[in-house]
């Protein structure tokens, strides 16, 4: 009598452990289904709110493709140079001469320049090359550009009239540099212009090649949508919900 008492004690027991272990599983389980569900939206209302800005490298068509020679580029406009230059046009690396070559075209984008052919001594002085990007509907705080610059000669940087700090060598001719813009964008129309400084040569004096290539990308994110935010609600909702339950089942 007495063993079977004690067997019976220890099975009640053993059953009483059994089902806290079950319980605390299923708590720690759904604790760990809230963290992903809310997770889960938390990301999905982020990439929602996620865009690139739309901007355009140079020698490039609306659809990125890349222009014929001497091809008028619609996205950057020349807005000051030495008289009577006035347009930027799509021209070949290969056209300049020289020991010191220009870096190739393509595949994303082309040279371009106040004339149709890259390879004419032009006037001394300052090119300024625009183009223009809009954040409607963006938080401007949140925007940032990355840059690629391939210019003849040295090309200063300005975002809506304010200097970037940014520079190029003045034989930055022959390869990209990488550069950023983290601040001074505004809602709306921005303006990018890129000065490039076409100087002296001290062999050939005052007329040189001179030309620009610019890559482009960057990313801002959008003003939330309502959807966006009740997403946002809906997560919390959930989390809670699935929180008081869990409460019910503590032992």
């Amino acid at each position: 009598m007495i063993k079977s008492l004690k067997c019976e004690v220890i099975t009640g027991s053993s059953q009483k452990q059994k089902t806290m272990k079950t319980l605390s599983n299923w708590k720690h389980s759904l604790w760990g289904k809230t963290l992903v569900a809310t997770l889960t939206i938390g990301t999905l209302a982020y990439q929602a709110l996620a865009a690139p800005i739309q901007v355009y490298n140079t020698g490039v068509d609306n659809g990125g493709g890349l222009l014929p020679n001497a091809t008028a580029d619609s996205h950057y406009a020349l807005i000051s140079a030495p008289s009577p230059y006035n347009t930027a046009y799509t021209g070949n690396g290969t056209d300049t001469l020289g020991p010191n070559p220009y870096l190739d075209d393509g595949p994303n984008s082309r040279w371009v320049g106040p004339s149709g052919w890259l390879g004419e001594w032009l006037p001394v002085g300052n090119y300024v090359y625009r183009t223009t990007f809009d954040l409607a509907g963006m938080t401007p705080s949140s925007a940032s550009l990355l840059l690629n610059i391939a210019s003849d000669n040295s090309c200063k940087v300005y975002l809506n009239g304010v200097d970037t700090g940014i520079i190029t060598s003045v034989s930055g001719f022959g390869a990209f540099s990488p550069y950023s813009i983290n601040a001074g964008f505004i809602g709306g129309v921005n303006t990018l212009d890129f000065e490039v400084n076409n100087a002296v040569d001290v062999w050939v004096g005052n007329l040189n090649p001179t030309g620009l290539r610019v890559e482009l990308s960057g990313s801002a994110t959008v003003v939330p949508e309502p959807g966006a935010l009740t997403l946002l609600a809906l997560g919390g909702l959930l989390s809670l919900a699935l929180c008081r339950k869990s409460q019910k089942y503590t032992i």
